[in-house]
C-alpha cells in the first residue's frame, strides 16, 4: 500500500513538473543571430518555430527574436541559397547562434519544366535557368531583356527605342519555319501567355527549355522553345514591404553623321567642284536637335509579401513614366499584381490565385516619317517661313517639325489576365491539379494629323480598336515514387485553349475644323465622297490537347524520360486536325559512378541525349478552307453590287509543321562546384514547312494554294563556362561565359505538286525597286540576293563582277543577315557592401543592308537634300553621283560587341528595426558598341526571310543611364 502510494506522488510530481517545464516553454522568448561561413551576419533567413505559423525573419545583421509557443519547440532556419537548419531548444537556452552554410548542391537547384520541377542534377534536357540576381540590371523595357547576354543559343535583339514597341526580337536556335511565328512560348506560372502585364520586379526565375525534348511537352507550341516564367509568391514569416524605384536618362545610342550647315555650303570646295551649286535656304538648322532630346523616366514597384504555414500572400504596383528621346513620344504604364495561396486538410488541398492587370497610355508619332525627313532634310532650309510664320515647304522633303507638331497619336490598351489553381494530395505521392486561366485585350488608338500636317488632306483621322480574349483549362495527376534505388513519376493531362479576337478600324480625312481631333470621326468629306476606308476582322480558334510523360532515374546514374502530346486545331484541314508530337530523352551521371569516386576534383559529370519532335501551326485560322474576298462594287442593272471572288484555294490536307530535334550534350561540374559549365549539340530539322504556291485556273479557283512541302534545318554548337574564382570574406568574383554557333539550310522548296524554284524577297526601297534576299534549296535563309561591285567608273557607272548592273543573270549572294556566332560574358564583383556587374555581348559573321547609305549616298539627288558625311568619302577612288543602286558596296560586316550593362551598386547595413535592407546602384544600358558598322546600331531585324535590313523609317535605340535605389521594411 505504502509503495503504491509512493508510486503515485512520484508520477504527481513529474506530472506538475511536466506542466510548469510546458508553462515555462509557452511564451518564453528566444533570441539569437544567424551567421554565414564567414562569420558575417545572414540578413533575412525566415525563423519558424516547427509544426506552427509562428516566424520571424532575421534583420540586417542577423539577429532574430522569437517567442515560443510549444513544450517542445524546434526552430527551422531557411535562406535561398543555404542549407535548412533543425534546431532544438531546451528550457535552458535563451540565445542561440546558428551558423548556416551555402548550399553546394547549387547545380542540384529545382528546375521549372512543363507542369512542373526537377532537379538539376537528374535534368536530362537543354534547359538554361536564369535567377533574379542573374538578370540585365536597369532600365530593361521587356523582361526578355532579362535574358540578353545571359543563355546561349537564345538570341534577344533590341530593335527600337520607341516607348510604345520595346522592339525586342527572339529567335532560339535558329529559323524553324517559312511563314510562322519564331517567337518562343512564353509560359507564366504554368499558363501560356504575353509579357505585356508582368513587372520585371516580379520576376522570380525564368527557365528557357532549348531542345526538342524538353519542349515537346507543349506540342504545338514548343518547336521555337519555351520561356518559363516564374513570378513571386509570398513567403512564410512576418509581412515585408519593399520599394524599388529609378530614375533614368535616355540618349541616341549613335547618330548618324549628316552634313552640317557650313559643311552642306562647302560641297562645292568638298566635291573638288562636283557639286557646283547649293540650294541655299538660308538659315542654319540641325534638324537633330529639333527631333531628338534627352529622354527622362522614373520607375516605382511596391510589394508586400508575407504569410504563415496555411497561407502567402503577395502584392504589388509597379508605375512606369517613360519619355522617348523622339519628341512628342512617350508612356505611361501602370502594373497590378495580386496572389493568394492557401493550404487547407494538412497541406492535403492548396488553392491559390493570381491576378495581373496594365494599363497602358502612350502618344506617338509617324516615327518613319519623322526620321526620314530628320536625315535628308537640307540643313539650310528654316523651320518656320520668316515672311508667313507657317512652317517651311520643301521639295519632297517634309518638314520634320511639322510632322511632330501636327500630329496627335493617342494609343490606349490594357490586358488583364486571372489565374487560379487547385492542388489535391490524397496521399503523399499523388497530386491532382486543375488550372484556369482567362486574359482580355483591349485597346483603342486615335489618331488626328491636322489641317497643316501636310498640303494635300484638311485633318485626317485614323481610329482602331481590338478586342481579344484566350481561355484556359488544364486538369492534369501526378504520381511520384520512391522505391530504394528507383525513382519514377507519371504525368497524364488535357488541355483546352480557346481563343478569340475582333478587330476595327477606319480612315477618314478633309474635316471642318481641328478643335475635336479624332474625337468624330464621322464629320470627314472623305466619308461622304466615298473616299473614307473602314475595316474589321473576326476570327476564333481552339486548341486540344492530351499529355503525358514518365520520369524515371536509377540510384541518381540512369535518367530517362519521355513524353507525348496528342493535339488537335481547328486551323488545319479536316484531314489533319490531330497531331502526335513524342520526345525521349536520358542522362548518365558519370560522377556518381565507382570508379570516379577518387576523381575528386569532378562534383559532376553528365552525359545527356534527347530527341524530340514538336509542331507550329499557321498564324492564321481558315487556311484550310477556300476563302473569298470582297472587291470593288460594280453598278448591275442601276444598282451597286459588292464583287467577290476566291483568292485561296481549300486545302484539306493542310497539317502541322513538324520540327524534329536531338540534342547530345555534356553537364559538368569541377573543384567543389566553383567551375561548371556545359556543352551541347544540337541538329534540328523542320519538316512540312507551310508556304503559298502559285496554281492554275482553271482548275483551281483560285490562283494560290498554302500547303505543307518545304524542309530546312539548322545544326549548331552551344558551350557555357561559369567560374567562382575569388570566394573570401571580402571578396567574390564570378564569370559566365557562353557561345552559340548556328548554320541552316534550306533542304526542299517543291514537291510533285507544289513548285517553288526559289523565292525573291525584300525591298530595297524606291528608287532602286529591287529584290534583296533569296531563298533557294540548297542555300541559307536569309542570304542576300544582287550585284557584286567590284569599281566604279570614271562617270561614276558600277563595275559588277561577273556582268553589269542591272542584269539579272549577274546577281549573287552577298551575304546572310542572320549570325552564325553570337557570344555573352558577365563578371560579377564583389566587395564588403560594393558589388560590381558588367555584361558584354556580341553577334558575329553577317551583314545589313544600310538602306540609307544605299539610297541618299549619292550626289545624283542634287542639294534639296541633306546627305551622309560617309558620301564624300570616294567609292573605288570615285563620287557616287548616279541613280542609286542595290550592290555589295552598301552591305557592311555588322559584327559587334557591345558594353551592354554595367553596373555599380552599395549596400547599407543599418542598425534600424524599420529598414531591413538599403540599396542605391548606378547602371548603363547599351553603352557602346565595338563595330565596323557605319549605321546606328548593327542589332537590326533578324526574324522573317528578310533579315539584316537596317531601314532609315525606324525609331533610333537608345542608351540608358540609370540612378536607383530599393527598401526593405
Amino acid at each position: 500500500m505504502n509503495g503504491t502510494l509512493e508510486l503515485k506522488k512520484i508520477m504527481l510530481s513529474v506530472f506538475l513538473f511536466l506542466i510548469a517545464v510546458s508553462i515555462s516553454a509557452q511564451g518564453r522568448k528566444v533570441s539569437g543571430t544567424v551567421k554565414d561561413a564567414d562569420g558575417s551576419g545572414l540578413p533575412g533567413v525566415t525563423v519558424v518555430e516547427k509544426g506552427t505559423t509562428n516566424g520571424v525573419s532575421t534583420d540586417l545583421d542577423g539577429a532574430f527574436t522569437l517567442t515560443l509557443t510549444g513544450a517542445h519547440p524546434v526552430l527551422v532556419f531557411s535562406s535561398i541559397g543555404y542549407v535548412t537548419i533543425e534546431k532544438s531548444v531546451t528550457p535552458s537556452q535563451t540565445n542561440l547562434q546558428i551558423k548556416m552554410s551555402e548550399d553546394v548542391t547549387v547545380l542540384d537547384d529545382v528546375v521549372v519544366v512543363g507542369y512542373g520541377t526537377v532537379k538539376r542534377s537528374t535534368l536530362t534536357n537543354a534547359v538554361s535557368s536564369v535567377n533574379s540576381d542573374q538578370f540585365v540590371q536597369g532600365a530593361v523595357t521587356s523582361p526578355l531583356q532579362l535574358l540578353q547576354g545571359k543563355v546561349a543559343g537564345l538570341a534577344i535583339n533590341t530593335t527600337s527605342g520607341d516607348p510604345n514597341d520595346s522592339g525586342v526580337q527572339l529567335m532560339l536556335r535558329g529559323v524553324s519555319t517559312l511563314t510562322g511565328n519564331q517567337q518562343p512560348l512564353v509560359v507564366i506560372d504554368g499558363v501560356p501567355g504575353t509579357l505585356n502585364n508582368i513587372s520585371v520586379d516580379d520576376i522570380e526565375t525564368i527557365d528557357v527549355l532549348k531542345d526538342g525534348s524538353a519542349a515537346a511537352i507543349y506540342g504545338t507550341r514548343g518547336t521555337n522553345g519555351v520561356i518559363l516564367i516564374t513570378t513571386k509568391k509570398g513567403s512564410t514569416g512576418k509581412a515585408t514591404l519593399s520599394y524599388h524605384g529609378y530614375l533614368s536618362l535616355e540618349q541616341i545610342s549613335n547618330e548618324i553623321d549628316v552634313l552640317s550647315p557650313d559643311e552642306f555650303r562647302r560641297l562645292p570646295e568638298l566635291t573638288d567642284g562636283l557639286v557646283s551649286v547649293i540650294n541655299d535656304g538660308g538659315a542654319n538648322t540641325v534638324w537633330k536637335d529639333k527631333v531628338f532630346r534627352d529622354a527622362w523616366s522614373h520607375t516605382h514597384h511596391i510589394s508586400l509579401q508575407g504569410g504563415d504555414a496555411q497561407t502567402n500572400y503577395y502584392a504589388s504596383v509597379n508605375y512606369r513614366k517613360r519619355e522617348g528621346i523622339m519628341k512628342n513620344t512617350d508612356q505611361e504604364r501602370t502594373t497590378f499584381k495580386i496572389g493568394l495561396d492557401r493550404s487547407f486538410f494538412d497541406g492535403k488541398l492548396s488553392v491559390g490565385g493570381d491576378i495581373n492587370y496594365v494599363i497602358v497610355k502612350g502618344s506617338a508619332v509617324d516615327q518613319g516619317a519623322v526620321y526620314f525627313a530628320t536625315l535628308t532634310g537640307n540643313p539650310t532650309n528654316p523651320v518656320y517661313d520668316a515672311n508667313t510664320g507657317k512652317y517651311s515647304t520643301f521639295y519632297e522633303v517634309e518638314n520634320p517639325v511639322r510632322l511632330i507638331n501636327e500630329y496627335q497619336k493617342d494609343l490606349k490598351w490594357n490586358e488583364f489576365t486571372s489565374t487560379g489553381k487547385i492542388v489535391y494530395r490524397p496521399i503523399e505521392e499523388l497530386s491532382l491539379t486543375a488550372l484556369g486561366s482567362l486574359r482580355t485585350y483591349n485597346n483603342n488608338n486615335g489618331t488626328f494629323a491636322t489641317r497643316n500636317y501636310d498640303d494635300i488632306h484638311d485633318g485626317q483621322v485614323w481610329r482602331e480598336a481590338m478586342y481579344n480574349e484566350s481561355k484556359t483549362l488544364e486538369l492534369y495527376g501526378q504520381y511520384s515514387k520512391a522505391i530504394k534505388q528507383h525513382d519514377f513519376s507519371i504525368l497524364g493531362g488535357y488541355s483546352y485553349n480557346d481563343f478569340e479576337e475582333q478587330n476595327f478600324n477606319l480612315y477618314n480625312y478633309n474635316y471642318p475644323t481641328d478643335a475635336l481631333g479624332y474625337a468624330k470621326p464621322g464629320l470627314g468629306m472623305a466619308l461622304k465622297e466615298g473616299l473614307a476606308s473602314m475595316d474589321g476582322h473576326k476570327f476564333m480558334n481552339k486548341l486540344i490537347s492530351f499529355f503525358g510523360r514518365v520520369n524515371y532515374n536509377y540510384d541518381e546514374k540512369y535518367l530517362f524520360s519521355g513524353s507525348l502530346r496528342y493535339e488537335g486545331s481547328s486551323k488545319f484541314g479536316k484531314n489533319h486536325q490531330w497531331g502526335l508530337f513524342y520526345a525521349a530523352s536520358g542522362a548518365w551521371r558519370i560522377s556518381q559512378e565507382k570508379f570516379m569516386r577518387n576523381v575528386k576534383f569532378v562534383n559532376e559529370l553528365k552525359l545527356k541525349v534527347g530527341y524530340g519532335v514538336t509542331g507550329i501551326e499557321p498564324t492564321n485560322p481558315y487556311q484550310s478552307h477556300l476563302r473569298y474576298a470582297f472587291g470593288d462594287p460594280v453598278l448591275i442593272n442601276g444598282q451597286w453590287v459588292r464583287t467577290v471572288a476566291p483568292t485561296e484555294n481549300a486545302n484539306p490536307d493542310l497539317k502541322w509543321e513538324e520540327k524534329h530535334e536531338l540534342n547530345i550534350g555534356l553537364d559538368f561540374a569541377l573543384f567543389k562546384n566553383c567551375l561548371s559549365g556545359s556543352i551541347d549539340y544540337y541538329r534540328r530539322e523542320t519538316r512540312d514547312l507551310l508556304y503559298t504556291y502559285n496554281m492554275p485556273v482553271p482548275p483551281n479557283l483560285a490562283s494560290t494554294t498554302l500547303a505543307n512541302v518545304g524542309t530546312v534545318e539548322n545544326s549548331g554548337v552551344e558551350a557555357v563556362l561559369s567560374g567562382l574564382v575569388v570566394n573570401n570574406r571580402d571578396w567574390k568574383l564570378n564569370l559566365t561565359a557562353n557561345f552559340s554557333y548556328n548554320t541552316n539550310k534550306l533542304k526542299k522548296l517543291s514537291n510533285e505538286k507544289y513548285q517553288r524554284d526559289f523565292l525573291e524577297l525584300g525591298s530595297t526601297g524606291a528608287p532602286v525597286q529591287k529584290s534583296t534576299h533569296l531563298v533557294k534549296e540548297g542555300g541559307a535563309i536569309g542570304n542576300f540576293y544582287g550585284w557584286k561591285s567590284i569599281g566604279m567608273t570614271e562617270s561614276g557607272e558600277w563595275v559588277i563582277e561577273g556582268g553589269e548592273y542591272g542584269d539579272n543573270s549577274s546577281r549573287t549572294v552577298l551575304g546572310n543577315g542572320i549570325p552564325t556566332m553570337r557570344a555573352g560574358f558577365t563578371a560579377a564583383l564583389s566587395y564588403k557592401n560594393f558589388d560590381l556587374t558588367v555584361s558584354l555581348r556580341g553577334a558575329f559573321d553577317y551583314q545589313i543592308l544600310n538602306q540609307y547609305r544605299m539610297l541618299y549616298e549619292t550626289f545624283e539627288k542634287g542639294t534639296q537634300f541633306n546627305y551622309p558625311k560617309t558620301l564624300l568619302d570616294k567609292v573605288y577612288g570615285q563620287y557616287a553621283r548616279k541613280s542609286p543602286a542595290y550592290v555589295s558596296y552598301y552591305i557592311e560586316n555588322g559584327d559587334y560587341v557591345k558594353i551592354d550593362n554595367v553596373t555599380l551598386g552599395y549596400n547599407f547595413k543599418l542598425k534600424s528595426s524599420v529598414i531591413q535592407n538599403l540599396r542605391v546602384y548606378l547602371s548603363g544600358l547599351n553603352l557602346y558598341t565595338f563595330t565596323g558598322y557605319k549605321g546606328v546600331d548593327p542589332e537590326v531585324n533578324f526574324n522573317g526571310l528578310t533579315p539584316g535590313m537596317d531601314s532609315y523609317t525606324g525609331y533610333p535605340t537608345t542608351r540608358t543611364f540609370s540612378l536607383g535605389v530599393k527598401i526593405g521594411f
